[in-house]
């Protein structure tokens, strides 16, 4: 009877122990949930940890988010990067505007690196297909969002968001007239416009692209203003000619990259590719597949956009 005994204590503080370590494992597991969501000042760690340990994409952000130093993460960090402050919460807090140290970013040149790039929308129509391919070919994009079709379609931008893709900044209004007015009416469009997406995403795109592109439009005082409140503006060096007028289609818009893939070699550690998901641009939804073929082909790796791109040029 007393062996007996034993052996039923034995076997509760086993249950006991087993049940512990489950609960333990859970709450291990959920608190390491929560810290890949909202991850350590301006690192992918937590993002690693999270994939190590098999945790499912649903259950993750798959961003990195800047803390109150803004702070950018490693040029090799491939995921997405946004800041957890609106500028007015920075304002308020007495919080740095910018990554700005006095010195320059750093920035990540690989071997065969293309971005692909999509102006103008969200579409509901466009960017849904648009997004829809870039999943069947397991690609990540960077989209640049104009403020006033986010607030027409903020289902599309949570899509864009949660499926991996980066998410910039492409004014509100998208008029050139009123956009670059002064230094101050572009990034008034620009905040904005970010706004507009923290109400959606609770996040703040940090990287912006000038409609019609910096040159001919910016001076000396917008390039200042855009450092100082740490937006990182990028540029394009190949496109796929969508917006130029002259009514390409789809297999024209193939060839003009194929054409620019072949002049440019130069390029590959940094292919910057310009393409629109506005309405209207139907032809370039239609050549997307053919041209993830073409630089599949040519073993180009697939990056969103990061702090740590480098000048287009």
């Amino acid at each position: 009877m007393k062996l007996r005994g034993f052996i039923g204590v034995v076997a509760v503080c086993i249950l006991v122990l087993v049940g512990w370590t489950i609960t333990g494992h859970r709450a291990w597991a959920e608190e390491l949930r929560l810290a890949v969501e909202t991850p350590p000042a301006g690192t992918a760690e937590a993002f690693k940890l999270g994939k190590a340990f098999g945790l499912p994409a649903a259950d993750t952000a798959q961003v990195v988010k800047l803390d109150k130093d803004f702070v950018l993460p490693p040029a090799d960090n491939a995921l997405p990067v946004y800041d957890a402050y609106t500028l007015q919460q920075r304002r308020e807090r007495g919080l740095p505007l910018t990554y700005y140290r006095g010195t320059e970013r750093e920035y990540y040149y690989g071997d065969h690196v293309v971005y692909l790039t999509f102006d103008d929308g969200p579409n509901k129509e466009n960017t849904q297909k648009i997004l829809d391919i870039l999943k069947s070919e397991d690609v990540r994009a960077t989209f640049f969002l104009v403020g006033k079709n986010v607030e027409n379609n903020p289902q599309t931008v949570k899509r864009i968001y949660q499926e991996g893709h980066a998410i910039g900044l492409h004014s509100y209004s998208h008029d050139y007239a009123k956009l670059y007015a002064s230094a101050q009416a572009y990034t008034d469009e620009m905040e904005k416009t970010e706004q507009r997406i923290y109400q959606i995403l609770h996040v703040r795109p940090i990287i912006s692209r000038a409609p019609g592109g910096t040159a001919g439009h910016f001076t000396a005082a917008h390039w200042q203003a855009v450092r100082d409140l740490g937006y990182i503006e990028v540029g394009w060096n190949a496109l796929n000619g969508d917006a130029d007028g002259s009514g390409k289609t789809s297999s024209q818009e193939l060839e003009n990259i194929r054409s620019q893939l072949e002049k440019r070699p130069y390029l590959n550690t940094h292919l910057v590719i310009l393409m629109h998901d506005s309405a209207g641009h139907g032809a370039t939804v239609n050549s997307l597949p053919d041209v993830i073929h073409l630089l599949k082909e040519k073993g180009y790796t697939f990056r969103v956009v990061t702090p740590a791109i480098p000048p287009s040029w």
